[in-house]
């Protein structure tokens, strides 16, 4: 026999909720207690029994003078009851929930060297009171990057990837433009000519390696210069700067690269050429943008840009004699969570 309900039996279709009236009521023995154990007006308290007792075809609550008393039905399915709430409250509600405090978890963030270099000491800096058991695994960027988000391989990535899609989710961090780093002495005036750029020898970042912004930065310098200027070619943001600091090449990179060139003998300056300002997000999969963890996970990185947008500013200010104003467009408000465009 077939004891389930069916859309041609709505009195049989309980919900949660109904069993919670009915374990209130267990409780407590009075319609008035269990309402306001369940913050419910009577009436809707009375609706709710009422659809117990014609699921259950039994009245369930008896009134006497020592209040509701159970029946022997309701005795009966009491343990069964309980049960099914307990799978509820432990199985389904607590799996949404995520306390930093206690938690031991490993988040997986992929990003670029630079996004790595950047972020992951702000996201430690930011999480070690609150989240103290918390650690976190920098990943690469991949060809995958879609799949990887899709499956949890990583929980969130950090760059900028306009052609993302699959429901893909995105929240703009901050937006920075690009500065080029060469030795004090070739730009003594603090301001480079696009002359003086052609005519430089330099070192260039493969754009395959990196976003979509990049790759658009390095095809127009690309397009800028004559092929035989460019003497050295690296896959590495990090790795080039320092590389940079200890030639006589020019390099030209997004300004929170130039963080690590401390020496004195060199300088950065603005490009004198139009180049992309990249919109730096943070992405992750509609999958799990609901899951606890992973929206504390994209409020902590969101709450990491302040820092470092003062650091960016700071660091242009000192880092190698900046010659070029230190400006950072404005980040979009942490509610501002959109799906990434196809």
């Amino acid at each position: 026999m077939n004891t389930l309900p069916t859309s041609r039996d709505p009195a049989a279709q309980l919900s949660f909720f109904h069993l919670s009236v009915f374990e209130a009521m267990m409780k407590l023995k009075s319609v008035t207690l269990a309402a306001n154990e369940l913050e419910l007006p009577q009436s809707s308290l009375s609706r709710n029994l009422h659809t117990l007792r014609e699921h259950f075809n039994d009245q369930l609550f008896i009134r006497t003078r020592n209040g509701m008393i159970p029946t022997s039905v309701a005795q009966s399915i009491a343990k069964g009851v309980e049960e099914a709430l307990r799978i509820y409250r432990t199985g389904l509600c607590e799996r949404r929930q995520f306390d930093p405090a206690e938690s031991e978890r490993n988040f997986r963030i992929a990003a670029s060297d630079l996004g790595q270099y950047y972020m992951m000491p702000l996201v430690r800096r930011h999480s070690i009171d609150v989240a103290p058991d918390v650690s976190f695994t920098a990943v690469p960027i991949g060809r995958t990057l879609i799949s990887d988000l899709e499956s949890g391989a990583a929980d969130v990535a950090i760059g900028s990837y306009p052609n993302l899609y699959a429901n893909v989710k995105e929240q703009t961090l901050f937006r920075e433009e690009y500065v080029c780093i060469l030795p004090r002495a070739m730009v003594p005036s603090g301001i480079l000519t696009l002359s003086d750029f052609k005519a430089m020898d330099h070192l260039v970042v493969d754009g395959r390696h990196y976003s979509h912004g990049h790759q658009e930065a390095e095809q127009r310098i690309l397009d800028t210069i004559d092929a035989k200027r460019v003497r050295m070619v690296s896959e590495s943001f990090m790795v080039t700067a320092l590389i940079a600091e200890m030639s006589d090449l020019i390099l030209t990179i997004p300004r929170s690269a130039a963080r690590v060139v401390r020496s004195p003998h060199m300088t950065i300056v603005a490009p004198p050429l139009d180049l992309p300002v990249i919109e730096v997000k943070q992405y992750w999969h509609e999958r799990f943008h609901h899951d606890a963890g992973n929206m504390w996970l994209s409020s902590l990185i969101s709450d990491c840009r302040t820092d470092h947008m003062n650091e960016y500013r700071q660091a242009g200010a000192t880092a190698a004699g900046s010659e070029v104003p230190t400006t950072m467009s404005a980040a979009l408000p942490q509610h501002d969570l959109l799906p990434a465009a196809a």
